[in-house]
């Protein structure tokens, strides 16, 4: 009896304070009826009460302690669940790349495209920034025509930080593959401070491409991925480049190849293309 009174008198003040709050509304609320907002009240109280004897029988907690421990773990189990959902939205805006390319190579795309965009670039470059996207564009665009392969040229007046990205670079492509460098890549690139200063946390950005990070500070210690990086360097100086980006068209087809200097745009990047498949087109001229 008294459990019965003390839901009447919740009822009962429920009803009194929405009522109350229809009294001060406009007129058309006023002719609510008692009966059957008493009914609706009586059908939410039950409610209320199957989800608090449901609570009290799923889960108990002997102190605070243990609901703080509980509370934690679940927060703990979201934000992983979170970051791997932001891992894999990366991992699939790069899902044109093969996960392994031989000979340590990084592509993006088909790795039997007609064209390559041979790219020297340089993380700490506000220019390569810049164009970072162009390339990739193009290739999504390409219908598996076009690949775009990338090449370490860290400028002298960008380091230490420079060539410590691009070492780092090839840490999380041994541990990440391909698709993972060009992840790396492009986060760097988003994050980056740009020329020579840096990203904030570069052990944030390594976690945040799904790398383990003792994995990759231990491939950093070895150095062994520096010779890699100086072999990338040495190249680009024979073929005469000193800035970046400098990108290379190559046609696969012919083997002929053009150098475009700076952020050129993609309509640049097509005309060369375009070009090199007018050339490469047998003379339609007939003898006469």
């Amino acid at each position: 009896m008294p459990e019965q009174s003390n839901k009447k008198i919740q009822i009962g003040v429920i009803a009194a304070i929405v009522l109350g709050a229809l009294g001060t509304g406009i007129g058309i609320y006023q002719s609510v009826k008692l009966g059957q907002l008493t009914n609706d009240l009586h059908k939410m109280n039950r409610t209320l009460s199957n989800m608090s004897a449901t609570a009290a029988t799923s889960v108990t907690f002997k102190n605070l302690a243990e609901f703080d421990t509980s509370v934690a773990a679940s927060i703990n189990k979201l934000v992983e669940q979170q970051q791997k959902d932001n891992i894999s939205q990366k991992y699939a805006k790069f899902d044109a790349a093969a996960e392994q390319v031989g000979d340590g190579k990084h592509i993006y795309g088909d790795l039997n495209a007609r064209f390559t965009l041979v790219e020297f670039s340089d993380i700490e470059c506000p220019y390569c920034k810049r164009f970072h996207d162009t390339p990739k564009q193009l290739v999504d665009a390409s219908k598996g025509n076009v690949n775009w392969q990338w090449k370490h040229m860290p400028l002298d007046f960008h380091n230490p930080a420079a060539l410590k990205e691009a070492v780092a670079a090839e840490c999380i492509s041994e541990q990440k593959g391909n698709r993972g460098f060009w992840v790396f890549i492009n986060d760097m690139f988003e994050q980056t401070q740009g020329n020579g200063a840096g990203v904030k946390d570069l052990a944030e950005v390594v976690t945040g491409v799904g790398a383990d990070l003792r994995v990759f500070r231990e491939c950093l210690a070895t150095g062994k991925m520096d010779e890699k990086v100086q072999e990338n360097i040495q190249q680009a100086k024979s073929l005469g480049i000193n800035g970046t980006p400098a990108t290379f068209v190559v046609d696969n087809k012919t083997g002929k190849s053009q150098l475009l200097g700076g952020a050129q745009p993609p309509e640049a990047i097509m005309a060369v293309m375009r070009k090199m498949m007018i050339e490469s087109q047998p003379n339609d001229s007939t003898n006469q």
